[in-house]
């Protein structure tokens, strides 16, 4: 794989990572886990981080409790109490000038006492405001047949009433406690009782506005309002008008835009343009509506039903002027057949009241409003999964990181915002639940396989340079301040190489062309290298070193020696394509040697690098260069080829090279048997040189005449007749250091002469 493919390749698989993210969040928004999650989970803590927040002054609540049966000694089945108690509590909101009276209370049966009854109604019609509650009960008609029928009360309540309506809750939610209906019917919209109280009052309180602002919005509205006005709010009266109100808002979807452009263009006050746009909204929009509730149980005003049934104070009774009352349960003691306690965000609170908080949200215009449709949800988790994704796969980890959670605690905080004025409920489980965990878990996948993937480059490039037990040592050195202390003793093999023709071709090539040509050439030679389980210590220029590290598991560094040679022999092959492939001359000299090197830093703490040091080093640097001298193109120390018999070499006899107090002992790496010297030759030339060893100058010369005259090309025949001719015009003083010294190459025209 070459580097190119090693960068391009992880940004071609990992480039789905953001759609996985963006697809996670959609396919979360249809699973149908998404509402009990959201509602439970999302809207709780929306809430949570919300708090408790003040219900609106005009509700208030008269509830019935355990203690207020026993003050009155009234039985424990409210439903069985005396009529004539809520005929005072009437007479009381009367005194109090209480602007609507709602009983929460089904009303179902006729008293045991017509009197009572009796007495009720006039109570109400006296002060003309009252509101009661229908019951629905599924009614059998057949076998696994039921019908949903509306239980009304009394018909002597329920003509004294100003209307009756049931409080409904939808039955597709996760709890009771999440939604509620405002109208219900199919074929004849009716209004629920949080619906009908919030619209009376709205058309007692602002009758004039009202008016005004139907009659400026559509003149067909204010030719229907001049014959019914919706400012009626007189038993009898007040139903047929909400009716006809419902049934133009019904087939006029339109209506309520306009209403609202007229509304922008009126002089209300604020909190009056509030209240009717709170009455336009109500019966221009849908049926459901969650519950934005308030807090806690007893959040609303509370009033004791026990000390409203006598002759409260004046003070007292002040407590009701302009205010909705609902007359309900607050303890879980009614029949099986009525509401009991419900479970919302904050705590268990009576039905009493959840109707209050469906109420006060409808006269707030401030209920649970979902930010999106289905489908609308669906298309805005494709977007923000797309951008974690996008995030998770920024280049800087640490940014990606603080991206993800930033763009995370944005997202509630501007949630939780949203919630607390308008009560806008943007989905929080599958963007910060699911989506934002998968984002973080992308982004730490990311980057673990990208610094994987830096390691297994750095170690790449390492291991060409630096063998790997030497760097498996150095990564565990934790303090680098150590590191220019490293080193230890091994034995190894030491390749030295040197091109010819680099300085004239250096001359005439510019320097990127000539970079481009010794990329190439050492591309040819380090392959061979590194297959052999050699690496490169040094390059300079049209110079390399390569070392192969004997194991501890190889005595003698027998299979290291082997690989150095096999490795030499490719380099030569490689070396001969590169010069068919670019046309060109550039013979490689080699010389190679064994023994005892310094694997170690070599450098200041502030730089350096790891590399071999030692006289092995330098010995195989030496005979390189003696390729010159005896016009040879490999050479090797003989101590390297102990214990290889199959090496394929040719004796060159002891060399005592430059700055050397020792001889070398070196041999010819005949790396292509077929164009070396053959086999002839090199008896012969075995033979004289044993004679040249002996100190038998003339005899040698004769035998080396003779095979120059032969083979004239043969570099070190060349060498050994020249050197003779010059022993026998002067013998060599006797030196205890056998070896002929080589201390500095001699001219070149002296060794390319043929005789």
């Amino acid at each position: 794989m070459t580097g190119r493919e090693r960068r391009t390749r992880p940004k071609f698989q990992l480039g789905w990572l953001p759609l996985l993210t963006a697809l996670g969040g959609a396919l979360f928004s249809l699973s149908p886990l998404r509402g009990p999650l959201e509602e439970g989970i999302g809207l709780g803590l929306l809430y949570a981080l919300r708090g408790p927040a003040s219900p609106p002054g005009e509700v208030a609540i008269l509830g019935i409790d355990h203690e207020s049966a026993q003050r009155l000694q009234a039985p424990d089945d409210p439903h069985n109490w005396p009529r004539h108690l809520h005929a005072n509590i009437l007479r009381n909101a009367q005194r109090g000038q209480a602007e609507l009276l709602a009983f929460n209370i089904f009303f179902a049966n006729a008293s045991a006492d017509p009197g009572a009854d009796r007495t009720m109604a006039e109570a109400m019609r006296d002060l003309g405001r009252t509101v009661l509650t229908d019951y629905v009960k599924p009614r059998q008609l057949r076998s696994g047949l039921y019908v949903e029928s509306l239980v009304e009360p009394t018909p002597e309540l329920a003509d004294a009433a100003l209307a009756t309506a049931p409080f409904l809750l939808p039955r597709d939610t996760l709890s009771a406690s999440s939604a509620f209906l405002t109208f219900f019917g199919d074929e004849e919209r009716r209004a629920t009782l949080p619906t009908l109280l919030m619209l009376a009052y709205i058309q007692r309180t602002h009758c004039a506005e009202l008016g005004a602002w139907l009659g400026s919005a559509d003149p067909e509205l204010a030719r229907i309002a001049a014959q019914a006005p919706p400012c009626q709010t007189r038993p009898k009266e007040f139903e047929p008008t909400l009716r006809l109100l419902i049934e133009q808002f019904r087939a006029r979807p339109e209506l309520g835009t306009d209403l609202e452009q007229a509304l922008l263009n009126s002089r209300f006050p604020a909190a009056t343009r509030r209240l009717l746009r709170s009455w336009a909204g109500v019966l221009a929009g849908g049926e459901v509506r969650y519950f934005n509730h308030y807090g806690p149980s007893h959040s609303f005003p509370i009033l004791s039903y026990q000390d409203w049934v006598g002759d409260p104070p004046e003070s007292t009774l002040a407590t009701l002027a302009g205010k909705i009352v609902l007359v309900g349960y607050l303890e879980d003691f009614q029949p099986e057949s009525t509401e009991g306690l419900f479970y919302t965000p904050f705590s268990a609170i009576s039905s009493v009241e959840l109707a209050a908080t469906a109420l006060a949200n409808l006269l707030e215009d401030k209920w649970v409003r979902p930010a999106f449709s289905p489908v609308g949800e669906g298309l805005w988790l494709l977007l923000w999964g797309g951008v974690l994704g996008l995030c998770a796969m920024r280049r800087s980890a640490a940014q990606g990181f603080a991206l993800i959670l930033g763009l995370g605690g944005l997202y509630l905080a501007a949630a939780s915002t949203l919630f607390g004025l308008r009560g806008d409920w943007l989905p929080l489980v599958a963007p910060l639940g699911l989506q934002l965990p998968i984002a973080l878990l992308t982004w730490g996948w990311l980057n673990y396989v990208r610094r994987a993937e830096r390691e297994r480059t750095m170690q790449s490039v390492i291991h060409r340079f630096i063998p790997v037990d030497v760097f498996s040592q150095l990564s565990r050195h934790e303090d680098s301040a150590t590191l220019p202390n490293y080193g230890r003793m091994a034995q190894g093999i030491c390749l030295a190489t040197d091109a010819g023709r680099y300085t004239a071709l250096a001359e005439t090539l510019e320097p990127m062309a000539l970079a481009r040509l010794m990329n190439a050439y050492y591309a040819a030679l380090f392959e061979p290298v590194t297959r052999h389980g050699g690496w490169v210590s040094d390059v300079v220029g049209d110079a390399m070193l390569a070392i192969w590290i004997a194991r501890d598991d190889d005595p003698g560094a027998v299979e290291a020696r082997a690989n150095a040679l096999a490795a030499a022999s490719e380099i030569r092959r490689a070396v001969r394509r590169f010069e068919k492939n670019h046309e060109l001359v550039f013979p490689v000299r080699l010389g190679i040697h064994y023994g005892e090197l310094r694997i170690g830093y070599v450098g200041t703490a502030e730089r350096g690098e790891i590399r071999a040091v030692g006289d092995t080093v330098n010995i195989a640097a030496r005979l390189e260069g003696l390729n010159k001298l005896l016009g040879t193109h490999s050479l090797v120390s003989e101590r390297t080829l102990e214990d290889l018999p199959d090496a394929g070499t040719r004796s060159l006899g002891a060399f005592l090279l430059a700055g050397k107090s020792k001889p070398i002992s070196v041999a010819e790496l005949i790396t292509d048997p077929e164009s070396g010297p053959c086999p002839e030759l090199r008896q012969r030339f075995a033979d004289a040189l044993a004679l040249f060893n002996e100190d038998r100058w003339q005899e040698a010369h004769a035998a080396f005449t003779l095979l120059n005259l032969q083979f004239p090309d043969d570099g070190p025949t060349r060498f050994y007749y020249k050197t003779c001719q010059g022993y026998l015009a002067e013998p060599p003083q006797a030196s205890d250091t056998p070896g002929i010294a080589v201390e500095k190459p001699p001219p070149a025209e002296l060794f390319n002469q043929k005789k």
